[in-house]
């Protein structure tokens, strides 16, 4: 059984800004790897918001991040708690699929 406090603790630091929301949309509607300057253009965000947005999300396992010439970034479908986040997202309309 999970932890109730760390449950609170990974949906807090999961959810806790728009920024980590609208990097996990960007990530949600893309099935490809994303670089930053991808996620800036599709994001509007700041290059160091989403830089350290992202060191949050992957510590939490909700994004992973994999080297190859350039770090690249996707959602970890595999997160139970990404699943569920996904399915909301695509219920209430935010994203067209998951």
């Amino acid at each position: 059984m999970n932890d109730p406090s760390n449950v609170k603790d990974i949906v807090e630091d999961g959810l806790g800004s728009i920024g980590k929301i609208k990097i996990l949309r960007a990530l949600a509607e893309e099935k490809k790897l994303l670089t930053v300057y991808k996620l800036h253009k599709k994001t509007h965000l700041k290059r160091e918001d989403i830089k350290r947005n992202l060191s949050e999300l992957i510590r939490i396992d909700w994004v992973i991040e994999q080297k190859i010439s350039n770090s690249l970034y996707s959602l970890n479908r595999e997160n139970k708690y990404m699943q569920r986040l996904l399915l909301f997202f695509y219920e209430i309309g935010y994203i067209d699929n998951i």
